[in-house]
């Protein structure tokens, strides 16, 4: 009899250590799954952070080269309408281009690909008269914006005054097709960069761009370290005139998010592991130890911000904790013993009663990895959540353990940065791509099925001089007031955006050259009677030019229609 108790105690004793070591590994798992998210959402925090930060720059970036980039086509536009004849307007033209564009060191035209006309004169005397085929390092890209009949964007290279520039090369071909030749526009690199904060010191952001005359990710790096493209820095690809530039963002500080704080709390995370199963073994050997163990389990639980819950092979909630109490309003003795179907949408809980009814077989089936559904609170509201399942078989029992985190923010801020790569942040206005990009297919149905469609292209009058006046914010404010009066007065499928600047464009689907007048009518009417008021209480007015264009069997594409609408407008600012 003493032999058979002595066996009966060792086999005991083998059991309560199974249960402590299962346990143990139970516990050691959540906490380095617990400290693993942290470490992974702050580094996805980390990384949207600077990857807002870089789209915004892009944004900034786009915005400010295209404002230039519609100011050549402006030139063009004016060459064109007087049939290639360069008389003595030409100086006047390029004198108010000068003064509304953002970055010019100086604007020039080459017909025949020699330069008869420049501003400003004083210091760019010398380049009267060059013969473009003759100087092999500009040729180049000239001979490219011809072939390709589009704005081909060369640099950045040194100036001979000095300073780092970006030269616009748009060809001008006039009405019968013939090449004339070419509008050259010089931009200052550095103040660009500057005015779109990529040299801002107190910036915690690092930025390198590189892409040299448009070679994209073959090009070499012209600004900031190349040694940011070795690394995990985010890059974005911006489309210049005739190719594109990529940009890469890293954090000053690194990429890694306090690894050793991490470390040491995972550490005691484990340390505390050890600890609970240590005391669940003394729980079993005495009814005082189980006492202290449950204690420390439920320390563990109450402190944890995810919120963990415990559910039987029927789905049948164990243990629901404070986290889960916060997250889903429910209190724990409201769903202990109660279906976990209560907190899903009706479509998840269908999906959950066919797996609780699947057989289980021998295989242990989880979502180690994480898997994203809707959650519904006690008040109805749905919510994103991202649950983790690990499963531990205690006592014979299999227990379904879940650890669920709410990602509602995370989700808003993708969103966000979604609404950062198509809507221009001042206006509220689809920005220049977005809007290309909506414009091309609205131009395609309507070439298709033989529907019209017309272009408004406005920008607001004497911008430079109301910035000047009273400062750019109260040029931002008006800029706000204008797209705010110009979406009030559109259909809900018409489409608004800000082109660059001070520039806007409108597409009016199923409406023709007449109707598209109208709208231009009202909306010049609407913006006479706004007005923004300046800190000191006056009152700023303004008003705008509007170009019209209309698809005809000869526009053959978007940037042709834009081409038509932004001749027009520039021949609205003209005759005043």
């Amino acid at each position: 009899m003493a032999r058979w108790h002595w066996v009966r105690r060792i086999a005991g004793r083998s059991r309560d250590l199974i249960v402590s070591a299962t346990a143990f590994l139970v516990l050691a798992n959540l906490t380095h799954f617990g400290i693993s998210t942290e470490k992974e959402l702050l580094q996805t925090n980390l990384r949207a952070q600077v990857g807002e930060k870089a789209v915004k720059a892009v944004s900034r970036l786009d915005a400010e080269l295209n404002a230039n980039v519609f100011l050549a086509n402006g030139m063009v536009a004016h060459v064109v309408a007087h049939a290639g004849t360069v008389d003595a307007t030409v100086q006047g033209a390029l004198q108010a281009l000068h003064q509304y564009g953002r970055h010019i060191r100086n604007i020039g035209i080459a017909p025949g690909n020699r330069i008869s006309h420049v501003y400003p004169v004083e210091a760019n005397q010398a380049a009267i008269g060059l013969y473009y085929p003759d100087n092999p390092l500009q040729w180049g890209a000239i001979k490219r914006a011809i072939e390709t009949r589009m704005t081909v964007l060369a640099g950045p290279l040194p100036l001979r005054q000095g300073g780092i520039g970006l030269i616009c090369r748009t060809p001008v071909f006039l009405a019968d097709g013939r090449y004339w030749g070419v509008v050259s526009m010089v931009l200052d690199a550095d103040d660009l960069f500057e005015s779109v904060g990529l040299t801002d010191p107190f910036s915690d952001v690092n930025f390198a761009i590189r892409g040299k005359d448009g070679q994209g990710a073959a090009g070499e790096v012209f600004f900031g370290d190349p040694a940011l493209f070795n690394d995990e820095s985010i890059r974005i690809m911006l489309p210049i005139p005739g190719g594109y530039w990529e940009l890469a963002a890293s954090p000053k500080q690194g990429w890694k998010v306090a690894p050793s704080q991490l470390l040491w709390l995972e550490i005691g995370g484990i340390a505390a592991s050890l600890l609970v199963a240590l005391t669940l073994y003394g729980y079993q050997r005495g009814r005082q130890r189980i006492a202290v163990s449950e204690k420390r389990l439920r320390a563990f639980l109450d402190t944890t911000r995810d919120a963990v819950i415990v559910i039987d092979d029927k789905g049948i909630v164990l243990e629901f904790n404070p986290a889960a109490e916060a997250m889903f309003g429910y209190e724990a003795s409201e769903m202990r013993g109660n279906s976990l179907n209560r907190l899903m949408t009706d479509e998840e809980a269908e999906v959950h009663d066919r797996y609780v009814a699947s057989p289980q077989g021998g295989d242990a089936r989880h979502m180690a990895k994480g898997r994203e559904v809707l959650g519904r609170r006690r008040t109805g509201e749905v919510f994103p959540i991202e649950v983790t399942v690990g499963e531990a078989l205690v006592s014979g029992k299999r227990l379904h353990v879940g650890v669920v985190r709410d990602i509602s923010e995370r989700k808003a801020f993708e969103r966000r940065l979604l609404e950062l790569a198509t809507v221009d942040g001042m206006t509220g206005a689809f920005n220049r791509r977005a809007f290309v990009e909506a414009a091309e297919t609205a131009f395609s149905l309507a070439k298709r099925h033989g529907r019209p469609l017309s272009l408004l292209m406005f920008d607001a009058d004497h911008f430079k001089q109301v910035n000047d006046t009273f400062g750019h914010h109260v040029g931002d404010a008006v800029l706000g007031k204008l797209s705010r009066v110009v979406q009030d007065g559109l259909r809900a499928t018409d489409l608004f955006g800000r082109l660059g600047g001070e520039e806007f464009g409108v597409l009016l689907p199923e409406t023709n050259l007449d109707q598209a007048i109208e709208v231009a009518d009202r909306l010049i009417a609407a913006t006479r009677q706004a007005s923004v008021e300046t800190d000191d209480g006056r009152e700023v007015r303004f008003t705008i030019s509007v170009g019209i264009a209309e698809v005809t069997p000869d526009v053959r594409d978007v940037d042709v229609l834009m081409r038509h609408a932004d001749g027009a407008l520039y021949e609205a600012k003209q005759s005043g």
